[in-house]
């Protein structure tokens, strides 16, 4: 009756730690318990012939498992049973004992690879008689969180579409939700081009019940931009007046920007139209910022300017006493403006009959003037030379 009592209060035990859960249709072989009776009272030495009954065994079973308690567990966790407590009616001491995988102390860290049923045999002993008790655990597979891989390092480039395209796997076959974190917060983003540099991502792949996070650098390659020109308005000059190009480009990326000039600009973007440049012209002009180039035509108007009338006139103009000098300039203006021609000097018109005490040089300017107000001037010489005349006899001489 003491086996039977601790026995039961074994049970009772197991039952009051151990969750029972739903059982499951399994069956187990029991091994047989043997036991051994042995009278505690003195037995004569004299003519007695002691019997040793044989041991009973309990005839093989087969243990539903739905009677068996279960205790469940998580792959990784510590299997114990910190409520174990079986009572002796006599106050005897128990002693417990475990089978594997239990240690000694009843424990059991449980890894990776134990999921499964475990069936074990807790036995309790007070010296004399012992009682056992099988345990189903129960342990259950860890969820293993996604995985992530990845090919770095990562590269994207300014000024294009990139997309982060990272293989998530998940080792329970669990669906799997990704997400973004950082400087992205979707798989695909528009990449500017002031965006250049290291930038953090933080790729986040969720199943049911674990998250895993990975954390890559991205690195944006800067992409140069030419210079960009402003549309430009003609510029208008006249001959003989000086024209400087000021050229505005502005470079995205703020890089310093050079001109350089087509000819007939110097290479400070200057020139001035001379009389007869007159006409239409489309000046290129090159923007760099050292490594790339924009082109610009400028449309420049040279307007013509008005010049004054060309005096064509022998000199000097040599005469003898006594002739008529007469001046015949050949006048010409570029416009065909109307002309007036003057003179001014030695004589104030075109002609001028000569004397005989007239004999000499003589300075004669001759201006002619159009109608736009442009005058052109020319100073002749007038030569008279002298003219030896016969002797003329005197009136009254020859009263």
């Amino acid at each position: 009756m003491k086996k039977i009592a601790l026995f039961v209060m074994l049970i009772v035990a197991l039952s009051a730690c151990t969750p029972v859960l739903p059982s499951r249709n399994q069956t187990i072989i029991e091994t047989p318990v043997v036991e051994e009776n042995v009278s505690s009272e003195p037995v004569a030495e004299e003519n007695v012939t002691e019997t040793v009954p044989e041991p009973q065994v309990t005839p093989t079973v087969e243990t539903d498992l739905r009677d068996v308690p279960r205790k469940e567990v998580t792959e990784g966790d510590l299997v114990s049973f910190p409520n174990l407590k079986a009572v002796d009616p006599d106050g005897d001491p128990i002693h417990y004992t475990f089978t594997e995988p239990l240690s000694e102390k009843g424990e059991w860290s449980t890894k990776e690879g134990d999921a499964g049923d475990h069936l074990i045999t807790i036995t309790a002993s007070d010296g004399s008689n012992t009682v056992e008790q099988k345990v189903l655990l129960v342990v259950l597979p860890k969820n293993k969180p996604p995985m992530i891989s990845l090919e770095e390092p990562i590269e994207a480039v300014e000024g294009t579409t990139f997309t982060l395209s990272p293989n998530v796997t998940d080792p329970d076959s669990d669906p799997v939700s990704i997400t973004f974190e950082g400087w992205m917060t979707t798989a695909t983003a528009e990449v500017g081009y002031n965006d250049s540099g290291l930038h953090k991502v933080v790729i986040v792949a969720s199943d049911e019940k674990g998250v895993t996070k990975k954390e890559v650098i991205i690195s944006v390659k800067n992409v140069n931009r030419a210079p960009q020109f402003s549309e430009p308005e003609p510029f208008s000059v006249k001959e003989n007046q000086r024209l400087v190009l000021k050229p505005s480009a502005k470079d995205p990326d703020g890089d310093k920007i050079s001109y350089t000039f087509e000819e007939p600009f110097d290479e400070s973007g200057s020139w001035t139209p001379a009389v007869g440049d007159a006409g239409d012209y489309d000046v290129i002009v090159v923007a760099s910022d050292g490594e790339l180039t924009s082109e610009q035509v400028f449309p420049i108007v040279v307007e013509a300017v008005n010049r004054a009338p060309v005096i064509e006139l022998a000199n000097p103009i040599i005469v003898k006493e006594g002739e008529t000098v007469t001046l015949v300039p050949v006048i010409s203006d570029h416009e065909n403006d109307e002309v007036r021609v003057s003179y001014s000097g030695w004589m104030n018109s075109d002609t001028r009959i000569t004397t005989y005490d007239d004999a000499g040089n003589y300075k004669v300017t001759v201006k002619a003037r159009d109608s736009a107000g442009n005058e052109a001037v020319l100073e002749v010489i007038v030569s008279v030379e002298d003219v030896n005349r016969a002797p003329i006899f005197g009136a009254g001489s020859f009263n």
